[in-house]
């Protein structure tokens, strides 16, 4: 787990993204979900910047598969992060582009963990975040420990209100799991979209 890394989700703002960089983050998350605080549009994507050492991820919720990869191909997405209702079909058909699919499974206490397994075979990686109403972006945490009981045979990203404070938790209650990163977002904002840079840095600092 040494080689955790961090994904910095909802980026909005061009002079932000490049000071969050500069503390060398893995992924960053552009949310292509016109409901989301943390929309951004095509036409913005295309204005913000790009760098050799930052993987984009685009965040899609119940998007049609062919507007997703006319997205992917105009602003060069590495990954795909689908946190809608999205079939098994849906992703294999999707990653069949060369892209690297994220299916979110929202956890609560009544988790079905037969789910996963349906998964399995086509897609990268899981991500979990806190069920709620809303698609993600919540600034709460579940129940970590949930993880521990189920079987899960993907690396993963944990959301979910991670912030400076229990970043080191989150990481200790999926030790002996296939923790692949954690995915920060609205607990290290400033405001909606624009991240702290102080914040971001402790974070990082604590792993």
């Amino acid at each position: 787990m040494q080689n955790l890394k961090i994904k910095i989700c909802g980026m909005t703002d061009a002079a932000n993204m490049r000071a969050i960089q500069t503390l060398q983050p893995d992924f960053f998350g552009l949310i292509f979900y016109p409901r989301s605080p943390r929309f951004v549009t095509l036409e913005q994507v295309k204005t913000l910047p790009q760098f050799e050492n930052v993987e984009r991820v685009g965040v899609f919720v119940n998007e049609a598969p062919e507007n997703i990869l006319e997205v992917a191909r105009t602003v060069n997405l590495s990954f795909i992060q689908l946190h809608g209702n999205e079939t098994p079909e849906f992703c294999e058909q999707l990653r069949g582009e060369n892209l690297k699919i994220i299916k979110v499974f929202s956890v609560d206490e009544d988790f079905d963990a037969a789910a996963l397994e349906r998964y399995e075979n086509v897609c990268d990686y899981f991500l979990f975040d806190t069920k709620t109403s809303k698609h993600g972006g919540s600034g709460r945490k579940f129940d970590w420990q949930i993880l521990r009981g189920l079987k899960i045979n993907k690396p993963f990203f944990l959301s979910g209100g991670i912030g400076a404070e229990n970043a080191g938790e989150a990481i200790e209650a999926c030790r002996d799991l296939p923790l692949y990163a954690l995915d920060i977002n609205s607990r290290a904002e400033i405001t909606a979209g624009v991240k702290s840079s102080e914040i971001v840095s402790e974070i990082i600092r604590s792993l």
